[in-house]
This record gives structure tokens, C-alpha cells and sequence, in this order.
């Protein structure tokens, strides 16, 4: 393929991707890159040109659509995302990412980005495990609070990176198809892990006859939430010593997936982006930035001792809060880029350019 080429990766493409993507890659990504935001400050890969680059969101209208644009840039890597928010009814949100070509400023890809936010997402949740995990650690039990893509790509990228959780529950508020088909697909693709549905909500005080949400809670290792809910999804109290929290729904200050007194619990918070969070993250309105760590500080080596030991130090839980960079996105987009690459996979236009 030569540098006047353009490929394009449909979602079909993109699925063959996922489905047979190394974990590992998309995590490690998600490590560099976060390693980036939190510790390459005002670094310059030449002069004027900073190796880590994430201008403000564009937003443009239609009538019937909100599109958002999302350039954003990490050494080696350029982007931009575009999502269409639809004012009415539609089959989910569009998305597509356009790669660039950093040497000759040519765009060298464009990709559906349906389910890469979710794969980001969840190796970014993943990562912020094993940042804070012990070796004595071992998960056994995962619970998702969600059944849409952020819920599946989560139960894929924690049984896939750990084998020794053996149980899923899937929380919903009510049974729905959608909720009854993830918990089928992630059965068929696991078939050594017993995956359940529990239907509750704790805010209305009502549960499914033979559903206990307290004892689910009180059992689970990796506690996982991505709902738009505005009150907690389950008491704090069960919630047992040693457990992780990855909170990914909440993005605006009203909204909130957990009470108050888990958060306390935990003392100091390991967030994507403190200065994010702590404007847009429900659960956390109100926090000092000393009591929020950068997951970037956790990972990168010349400030990961401190950092990780400042969030084990303090609670008895360990809370992980992410509101969702753009830097990921490029980052993401790279990896699956270059699987599609060495797989043959896409459409390669010939001359584009």
C-alpha cells in the first residue's frame, strides 16, 4: 500500500478486528498513552510541535444531528473522531475516525469507531486494575451495572485478561432483549464462566424475586458501572474490603452511579484526567485535586511508587473514575489500524491521493 492509498475499515471489519485483537495491545496502548497525558506536560517532539496534543471539542448542528469532532494527537499518531448525537430516535451513535499520515499529512485511514470508545474504555478499566492490584489479587467475580456496547466490551477485556474470574453478573435496571443477548453472547464466548442477569434498581427499592443486589454486591471483586443514572445503582456498605470500582457513566455533575459514603470509603480516587473529572464527574463534586490521582501517574515509571501508594494507602476500596480522553481514541485507533494491516482486512483504495 503505497503513501497515496487510502484504507477504509467498515464496522464488519473493525468486528474481525476485535475479535481476534490481543487484549494486551489495546491495554498497553491505553498504558503509553495515559502515561503521556499525565506526565509529558509541555515535551516537544520538535520545536512548536508538543508530543501530546488535545485541542477542545467542535461541535456543529443540524436539524436533525449534534456532530462532534475530536482531534486529538500522541507522538507518532494523529486523529480525529466524529459522532453524530441524534435529536431523535436512531439506531445508536454513528462514529467514524479519520487517521493521518504524520509524514506526509495525507489521510491514510478511515474507520468505524462504533465500538472502539467501548474497547477503550475497557482496556482503560482494566488497566487501572492491575495499576493498583496486588499479587494476592486474583478476581473471581465481575459485575456490570449496563447491557449496551461499554457493558460487553468490559466483560470481553476483563475475562480475556483474567482467567481466573469464573462469574458475571449483568445488572439492569429491567430485563430487556438487549440485556438477555449480552448475557448469551458473553455465555457462548466464555463457556467456562457461569454469566447471569440480575434485575434491580436500588433507587426504587425493588428487585426480580430471587435477585439479592447486596449479596451480589457483597460477593463481587470488580465492581463495573455505564449508566447515565443521576442516583446510586447499589448500597455502598456490602461492598467488600479489597474490592475495584470502575465508574464510567456519569460525565456531568448531576449524575452519579454511587453513594456517596463508597467514595469516602476509598479516600482518594484514581481518575483519568483530574482536571476533567473533577468538573464533569457526579460522584466527585467536591473533591480536592489531592484527593484524585491520575491513572498516567500510577503507570508511568518515574512517578508510579508514590502514586500508586498514595490511592492503597489511604481507603479500603479502590475506585477508578473516567470521563474518557481523547488521546485514547488515537491511540486505540492505531492499534487497530495496524491489525487490520497485518490481517489483510479493509477496503484500499488505490491513488486516493
Amino acid at each position: 500500500m503505497s503513501d497515496r492509498s487510502l484504507r477504509i475499515l467498515t464496522s464488519a471489519d473493525v468486528d474481525k478486528v476485535l475479535d481476534s485483537l490481543d487484549q494486551k495491545l489495546a491495554v498497553d496502548s491505553q498504558r503509553a498513552v495515559f502515561a503521556a497525558y499525565s506526565t509529558a506536560g509541555d515535551a516537544e517532539d520538535a520545536p512548536g510541535v508538543r508530543k501530546l496534543q488535545l485541542p477542545l471539542r467542535h461541535q456543529l448542528s443540524s436539524p436533525d444531528q449534534t456532530m462532534l469532532f475530536m482531534p486529538a494527537r500522541v507522538t507518532g499518531s494523529t486523529s480525529c473522531k466524529i459522532v453524530s448525537v441524534p435529536r431523535a430516535g436512531s439506531d445508536g451513535l454513528p462514529g467514524s475516525t479519520i487517521m493521518m499520515d504524520e509524514k506526509t499529512g495525507k489521510v491514510k485511514a478511515i474507520m468505524n469507531a462504533r465500538r472502539l470508545t467501548a474497547l477503550r474504555n475497557a482496556a482503560g478499566s482494566v488497566l487501572s486494575y492491575q495499576a493498583l492490584a496486588t499479587d494476592e489479587q486474583t478476581p473471581a467475580h465481575l459485575v456490570i451495572f449496563g447491557s449496551g456496547t461499554q457493558a460487553d466490551g468490559h466483560a470481553r477485556a476483563f475475562l480475556q485478561t483474567y482467567p481466573s474470574i469464573k462469574k458475571v453478573t449483568i445488572v439492569a435496571r429491567r430485563s430487556t432483549p438487549r440485556s438477555k443477548a449480552l448475557v448469551q453472547d458473553i455465555a457462548a464466548h466464555f463457556p467456562s464462566v457461569a454469566v447471569s442477569q440480575g434485575v434491580a434498581s436500588y433507587a426504587d427499592g425493588t428487585a426480580e424475586e430471587g435477585f439479592d443486589l447486596a449479596a451480589t454486591v457483597a460477593d463481587a471483586d470488580v465492581i463495573c458501572t455505564m449508566t447515565s443514572s443521576t442516583q446510586a445503582l447499589f448500597p455502598a456498605a456490602p461492598v467488600k474490603k479489597g474490592a475495584h470500582m470502575c465508574l464510567i457513566g456519569s460525565y456531568k455533575p448531576h449524575m452519579r452511579e454511587v453513594e456517596d459514603e463508597l467514595v469516602k470509603r476509598a479516600g482518594v480516587v484514581l481518575v483519568d484526567s483530574r482536571e476533567a473529572c473533577g468538573h464533569e464527574a457526579g460522584e466527585l463534586q467536591g473533591m480536592s485535586d489531592d484527593q484524585l490521582v491520575e491513572l498516567g501517574e500510577v503507570v508511568d515509571a518515574s512517578t508510579r511508587e508514590k502514586a500508586a501508594a498514595k490511592v492503597n494507602g489511604v481507603g479500603d476500596v479502590n475506585i477508578f473514575k473516567s470521563v474518557g480522553l481523547g488521546v485514547q481514541d488515537v491511540a486505540i485507533s492505531a492499534v487497530v489500524l495496524a491489525e487490520a494491516e497485518r490481517l489483510g482486512l479493509g477496503t484500499v483504495v488505490e491513488e486516493y491521493d
